[in-house]
């Protein structure tokens, strides 16, 4: 490392350290101010900073950080769908039947998911084939109910070489950036994409509805179209219309303890499945004993 560090047998000044900034997760950048060491100046979001910001966030002063959020602000007013996908050498996307293109005027006016994931993802393998199946379903009810088709997904790659992206979007019935695009590295740092699969859903205008988008196919499947904060309050209120008819305590396979149904404003919250390996949120049975949570619909079990 190009830096000065504390010795590794100095103990104490490591601790000390620990304690003053109460550091509890690795990596951790702290940042102190030229002759101000206050708390008030003293930030402990250096790692996130960097993240989003790389060097541009030096020096790191409040007024630096507020400058950039401005500007993070100013793009997302100014968000289209042109100018998220395309490029001064670039105006299509690759088509799933290659050698093709698909040019993304075309896509203009649609809801367009922006789906980021990779063919080794392991994740990924589980939540890709009922993305196909959601996005199958919801094209397929569009055409029948309104003869046309407003919804379309473009596969964004974070694989590792040209062999590998061009067999897993050959697997894909949606449209492609191309490997290696420059648009992908800043697809992925202006929504934040910290892990893959994700899925961002835009709307019609080009402006983002939700990042949000993996958790909702796995609450609602197909029903999560179109992604709206409406069509969400609708959906959730079901959901606890529907919970009224769950048991309030289970038995599940392969786990020893009771399973208590939980919500958010009961205990519960964002979750990842223990049977599935899915996000999850609203509702759940939950182990109250060892944290065990699983989505209703996983259950395997006789109701207690």
């Amino acid at each position: 490392m190009p830096w000065c560090a504390i010795p590794f047998s100095d103990l104490e000044a490591k601790r000390a350290l620990n304690r003053k900034f109460d550091t509890e997760d690795i990596p951790c950048l702290v940042i102190l101010q030229p002759g101000d060491f206050s708390d008030d100046e003293t930030s402990k979001e250096g790692v996130e900073l960097i993240y989003r910001y790389g060097a541009q966030a030096f020096p790191f002063t409040k007024e630096r950080l507020k400058e950039l959020e401005m500007k993070d602000q100013e793009k997302r007013d100014r968000q289209t769908l042109s100018n998220l996908l395309m490029n001064h050498d670039r105006d299509y996307l690759l088509s799933h039947s290659m050698p093709g293109q698909v040019p993304i005027a075309s896509l203009i006016g649609k809801t367009i998911g922006l789906y980021f994931c990779a063919e080794g993802c392991s994740p990924g393998q589980i939540f890709t084939p009922k993305l196909i199946s959601v996005y199958k379903k919801v094209k397929e009810a569009l055409f029948e109910n309104m003869g046309i088709e407003d919804f379309e997904i473009v596969f964004i790659s974070t694989d590792h070489d040209q062999t590998t992206f061009d067999s897993y979007s050959k697997s894909l019935p949606w449209p492609a950036l191309p490997f290696g695009d420059p648009n992908i590295k800043n697809l992925t740092k202006h929504f934040d994409v910290r892990g893959v699969p994700s899925l961002v859903i835009l709307g019609p205008d080009g402006k983002t509805i939700t990042k949000q988008g993996r958790n909702l196919i796995n609450l609602y499947q197909e029903n999560a179209y179109p992604f709206t904060e409406a069509k969400l309050g609708v959906l959730e209120k079901q959901m606890d219309e529907e919970a009224e008819s769950l048991p309030r305590s289970v038995f599940h396979k392969g786990h020893r303890h009771e399973l208590t149904l939980v919500s958010e404003g009961t205990g519960g919250g964002p979750f990842v499945c223990c049977n599935c390996c899915e996000q999850g949120s609203v509702w759940a049975y939950q182990c109250l004993e060892c944290g065990f949570e699983i989505h209703p619909r996983c259950v395997d079990g006789i109701a207690t």
